[in-house]
């Protein structure tokens, strides 16, 4: 059997085609990826062309756009809590008055492009708090120390409503708001501290007296029958 030498077997490359053909293939594999945007359920899609915000807003679920061209930002719509830091201001008489709050909001899904554009995404440091501060420092000293704690409802619904007419123009809408804390200078707890230690005191002593009252009836009763 003859041998056949080396140079027979030589191996052949890729032709120039099947490179071209990949190459092709390629590049309509990462057009093609680049053309399309998902976005999460509760959430809305801002389109920017070149970083101009457009009109359009991108629904749940795949969504067409330009490749390169556009690009998306996913905003979160669904409800969701904000937390207040604490807040210093003062009653009607100038004591100190601190408190803290959780608001419940979420964004109006139409109109996330124009959020996105006045504000941007750090909305609740530039819009939130600013306008939870106002409210507090502007509503709290119109009441005596001594009705915040009783009157809490009624600030709370007074926040809902100030807040949503303040928030409702960066298309914030507000769900609910509730305080989770409020708290006095030292001075004055520590007077309504003693004050209801005073008032137990009292209870207490009516309390000693209507049973002192009682066992004098029931003596003065068996004395009767005795008699």
């Amino acid at each position: 059997m003859p041998e056949r030498s080396l140079e027979a077997f030589d191996f052949k490359g890729p032709k120039p085609q099947t490179i071209l053909i990949l190459i092709v293939l390629l590049i309509l594999f990462i057009v093609s990826w680049g053309s399309f945007a998902l976005v999460p359920a509760g959430h809305r899609g801002v389109v920017l062309w070149w970083g101009s915000v457009e009109k359009r807003i991108m629904g749940e679920g795949l969504n067409f756009k330009v490749p390169i061209a556009e690009r998306v930002i996913k905003v979160d719509v669904k409800v969701r809590p904000h937390p207040f830091k604490e807040i210093d201001a003062s009653s009607k008489e100038y004591q100190i008055v601190k408190m803290t709050g959780m608001m419940n909001f979420h964004i109006d899904p139409s109109f996330v492009n124009d959020l996105y554009q006045k504000v941007g995404l750090d909305f609740a440091d530039k819009v939130i708090d600013p306008a939870f501060n106002d409210f507090v420092k502007e509503v709290v000293p119109t009441y005596p120390i001594g009705e915040i704690l009783p009157k809490r409802e009624e600030i709370r619904q007074r926040a809902m409503k100030k807040l949503g007419d303040n928030l409702s123009r960066y298309h914030i809408i507000v769900d609910d708001i509730y305080f989770a804390n409020i708290r006095f200078s030292p001075g004055y707890e520590g007077a309504i501290e003693a004050k209801q230690v005073a008032q137990q005191q009292v209870e207490t002593q009516k309390q000693v007296l209507a049973q002192r009252e009682i066992e004098a009836q029931q003596k003065s009763r068996h004395r009767k029958r005795r008699g």
